[in-house]
């Protein structure tokens, strides 16, 4: 599988920017204990490569999910769009509205699935 450009994508944005800092408010899989909100994680949840009878894969099909975590629902909901708006660039969103509350960290969750076809 490929590796997905997300950090890439969303340092690039510089509207994303003004609301977030990608370098230390974004992870893959799992955020370190203790982190400040808000931050953004964000996992792979699928994959495919595109694999046919006579050749390598051309391209990777790879399903991912971004999860905003924040104090309040405002800012998760503007977070959310913000970054949906980068990553939609790019790819398909699949599952546009997650939504959860974690009681132990008391910080709310919106979020999304997404689809990103990456050539190899």
């Amino acid at each position: 599988m490929s590796v997905l450009p997300i950090y890439r994508t969303l340092k690039a944005d510089t509207a994303l920017a003004e609301l977030i800092d990608v370098e230390s408010q974004v992870f893959e899989d799992v955020a370190p204990f203790g982190t400040p909100a808000p931050y953004i994680v964000w996992q792979v949840i699928s994959g495919q490569a595109n694999n046919y009878l006579d050749a390598p894969a051309s391209f990777d099909d790879t399903q991912f999910q971004v999860i905003v975590y924040a104090t309040d629902t405002k800012q998760a909901y503007e977070l959310r769009a913000a970054i949906r708006a980068v990553i939609e660039q790019h790819a398909w969103i699949l599952n546009p509205s997650i939504n959860q509350y974690d009681n132990e960290a008391k910080l709310y969750g919106r979020g999304f699935d997404a689809n990103w076809i990456l050539a190899r």
